[in-house]
C-alpha cells in the first residue's frame, strides 16, 4: 500500500479563534495541520509547509522551502508583501474579501455622527456629571447637504456611500480604477484629482488601500487644502494620512475632529499628539472585528484549501505589485 504524504498546512494566527485547527483536522484528513503560534514556532516549523495561514514575513518566506500558498486571513496583504522576496515570487497569495465591509461602513457613519455632535466631549461631562447647554451652542454640526469625500471606492467605499443616501450629502469619490460607481455619486476622479477632492470635502473619508500611490498622499498640503471646520476619517490604512500634520490642523481648528481606526504605526505611539486631542475618535483598528467576520473569514479559507487539496484554481488571488 502506497503512503501518500499530506500536505502541510500551517495556521500561523490565532486570528479567528484557537478551534479553528480543530475544525481544519476534523475536515481536512488528507492534509497535517500545523499551529504556529509564535515567530520562534512558525520559523522552526515552516520549512515543508505548502499553505501558510497568517501574516509572514521575509524570514518565514526564506526559510520557506516547499511553499505554494499564503493565505492572508483579512483583506489588505501590504503587511505581506512589504517583504521583497515575498512579493518577487511566484507563490500565490489571497485574501478574504468582503468580509470587513459591513462593519466598518457602519463605522464611519458612526465616526460621523460622533464627530459632529461631539460625542467624545459629552462622554467627558457625563463623567463629570456635568450639564452644560451652552457650551455647546453652535458647535454641533449639520451632516445635511455637506460633501463627503470618499478617497478609495472599493467595496468598503461603496457600502459608506450607500449608507450616505439617508443623510442627503453631496459624495465625490477618487479612485483610479473603481469596479462601480454608486449612484449617488456625484463624480469619480483619478488619483489627479486628489487635490479637489481635499478642496470641497467637509468630511474625507480615507478607505483606500496603501499602495505606492496612496502612501502618504493626504499629507500636511491636501489636509490644508480642506475646508475649515472639515472631519477627516480613517477606516483603512494610517499610512495613507500624515498623522502630525493632521494633529496640528486640529489643534488649529482648520480641522475640527478626526476618527482615526487605522495608524502608521499600530499600536500608535502614547507620545503621539493625537491622543490628547479632544474631538478625535482612537479605535484600536477595530472596526471591522465582528463575529460575523471571524465566520466569513474562516469559511473562505476552509473553502479555498478544498480547492487547493482538488488541485483547483484558488479563489480571491492578490496581485502582490498593486497590493489588493
Amino acid at each position: 500500500m502506497i503512503n501518500m504524504k499530506k500536505i502541510k498546512v500551517m495556521i500561523a494566527t490565532d486570528h479567528v479563534g484557537m478551534e479553528f485547527a480543530k475544525t481544519l483536522r476534523n475536515k481536512f484528513q488528507n492534509a497535517e495541520i500545523i499551529e504556529a503560534y509564535t515567530k520562534e514556532d512558525v520559523y522552526n516549523l515552516i520549512d515543508d509547509v505548502q499553505v501558510i495561514f497568517g501574516w509572514p514575513d521575509g524570514k518565514t518566506f526564506e526559510k520557506a522551502k516547499n511553499l505554494k500558498w499564503i493565505a492572508c486571513p483579512g483583506m489588505g496583504i501590504d503587511k505581506i508583501v512589504m517583504y521583497e522576496n515575498i512579493k518577487k515570487s511566484n507563490v500565490e497569495i489571497t485574501n478574504a474579501p468582503g468580509t470587513h465591509v459591513t462593519s466598518m461602513a457602519d463605522h464611519v457613519i458612526g465616526s460621523i455622527v460622533s464627530l459632529t455632535h461631539r460625542f467624545n466631549e459629552a462622554y467627558e461631562d457625563k463623567k463629570k456629571k456635568k450639564w452644560d447647554t451652552e457650551k455647546y451652542s453652535s458647535r454641533i454640526t449639520e451632516i445635511t447637504k455637506k460633501t463627503v469625500g470618499i478617497y478609495g471606492l472599493g467595496a468598503i467605499g461603496r457600502e459608506i456611500a450607500k449608507r450616505l443616501i439617508g443623510f442627503d450629502t453631496k459624495n465625490y469619490a477618487v479612485d483610479p480604477s473603481p469596479s462601480s460607481i454608486p449612484s449617488n455619486i456625484q463624480e469619480c476622479w483619478g488619483q489627479e484629482k486628489l487635490d479637489e477632492l481635499c478642496k470641497i470635502s467637509n468630511f474625507l473619508i480615507v478607505s483606500a488601500p496603501v499602495t505606492d500611490q496612496t502612501r502618504n498622499s493626504i499629507n500636511r498640503h491636501r489636509l490644508s487644502l480642506m475646508p475649515k471646520g472639515s472631519y477627516v476619517i480613517v477606516i483603512s490604512r494610517g499610512e495613507i494620512v500624515d498623522e502630525l500634520a493632521l494633529a496640528d490642523l486640529i489643534k488649529t481648528s482648520h480641522i475640527y475632529g478626526a476618527s482615526i481606526d487605522a495608524t502608521a504605526v499600530e499600536p500608535l505611539s502614547k507620545t503621539s499628539p493625537l491622543w490628547r486631542l479632544e474631538n478625535v475618535i482612537i479605535t484600536p483598528h477595530s472596526s471591522a472585528l465582528t463575529p460575523e467576520l471571524y465566520e466569513m473569514r474562516r469559511n473562505i479559507f476552509i473553502s479555498n484549501l478544498d480547492r487547493f487539496l482538488s488541485n483547483k484554481n484558488l479563489n480571491y488571488v492578490c496581485d502582490k505589485v498593486t497590493g489588493v
